[in-house]
């Protein structure tokens, strides 16, 4: 605005002074070429001058407007075209027909406001249509065509990645982009999901305080992916030929997991796979006199320890105050059976059976009745376990 101002003063100052040179003589321009002459006065050619330049700009100012670089007209109807190639490109990448949204938005980027968005989604269409190779050469593209895009790119290759179940390469992926971004909560999202599936428990313990901050995880989704991991690794343990590394692993976990109910039961049961029933014995005995807990009575009845006698002492303490409680009686019923204590086995069975129909009691029962040669009564046992049909 001050530019043009200026130059309209400069404009009236030299007019005014024009003008007072020709109130004071007048004066005349010839102009001779060849054999033609052209005389007019100095008024006129000034005014014809003033109007030249006035045309030579407006036509500059034209050419500029359609022509000029990325401003001009020109540009401006090529990147409209690309914006709707675009757009057509997009509507096809979700409507799902691969090959035609790749090349769309491929052909529309080069002229497009965002060429990031037409590389990356042209990289997700050809992983759609499963062309790995055109994958990349789209993502090293989108590199190319905007700068500071690492975390997008790599966050895109990742995805695709995990969606080709290429899990290893995706933690490379990943494990790149973290150094970029070192708390970014996609980053971590995809990291915790590559390692869970490459069952790498130990990381996904060891990535969980990061995820505190992610607002996409409650506290209780982290605490289920804590006992996940734990539960893992002991199953894990387990497997191996030395059952006491099991019993380490055990001790390793944090205190604060191992006061767990999910985790002690996932310990015990697996205690209980490896035949470690005084481990097991001891480890519930505890649990079960600080807090009676139903899923850890349950596991309680299922051990033959060393210590049966110590077992039934226990469960019997817990009669008067919780009598009603069937999976308490069955307990009591199957301690008393290892013990060989058939007719006490028989009476706490039925006493669970009548308090609450679980399977389990009646089919004890069945085969309490079958060993003693009962098969009349070992029949109507096992036929109550099975589970009633609507007719």
């Amino acid at each position: 605005m001050r530019r043009w101002f200026l130059l309209l003063l400069v404009s009236l100052l030299a007019t005014s002074l024009l003008f007072s040179q020709l109130d004071d003589g007048g004066g005349y321009l010839l102009i001779a070429m060849a054999n033609k002459q052209i005389e007019m006065s100095l008024l006129v050619a000034s005014m014809l001058n003033i109007l030249l330049f006035v045309a030579l700009f407006v036509l500059l100012r034209i050419i500029r407007a359609v022509f000029g670089g990325q401003h001009g007209l020109v540009s401006w109807a090529r990147k409209q075209r690309s914006m709707n190639r675009t757009t057509q490109g997009l509507i096809a990448f979700v409507e799902g027909r691969w090959d035609f949204a790749r090349k769309t938005l491929a052909r529309s980027a080069g002229n497009s406001p965002t060429p990031l968005i037409n590389y990356l989604f042209a990289a997700r269409a050809s992983s759609g249509a499963g062309d790995s190779k055109a994958v990349d050469g789209f993502l090293k593209q989108a590199e190319l065509s905007t700068k500071g895009a690492d975390v997008a790119i790599g966050l895109t290759q990742a995805e695709l990645q995990i969606q080709n179940n290429q899990f290893e390469q995706a933690l490379a992926t990943l494990i790149r982009v973290k150094k970029i971004k070192h708390k970014h909560p996609e980053v971590l999202r995809l990291l915790l999901r590559v390692y869970c599936q490459l069952n790498d428990w130990d990381q996904v313990l060891a990535l969980l305080p990061s995820l505190k901050n992610v607002d996409r995880f409650s506290a209780d989704e982290l605490l289920k992916l804590a006992r996940q991991a734990c539960c893992e690794k002991l199953k894990r343990a387990a497997s191996l030929p030395d059952c006491k590394k099991l019993l380490e692993q055990w001790r390793q976990l944090p205190n604060n997991y191992k006061k767990d109910q999910q985790l002690v039961i996932c310990y015990v049961e697996q205690l209980i796979l490896r035949h470690l029933y005084d481990d097991a014995e001891q480890l519930l005995a505890e649990k079960i006199q600080h807090h009676y807990h139903i899923a850890l009575v349950s596991l309680y009845g299922d051990i033959v320890s060393t210590k049966l006698k110590r077992q039934l002492t226990l469960l019997e303490k817990l009669l008067p105050t919780h009598a009603s409680d069937a999976v308490l009686l069955l307990a009591v019923g199957k301690i008393h059976l290892a013990l060989g204590n058939l007719e006490s086995a028989e009476e706490f069975f039925k006493r669970s059976f009548s308090q609450q129909q679980i399977p389990e009691a009646a089919m004890r029962l069945g085969r309490l009745y079958a060993q003693r040669g009962q098969y009349q009564k070992s029949s109507e046992a096992y036929a109550k376990a099975l589970p009633e049909k609507n007719i």
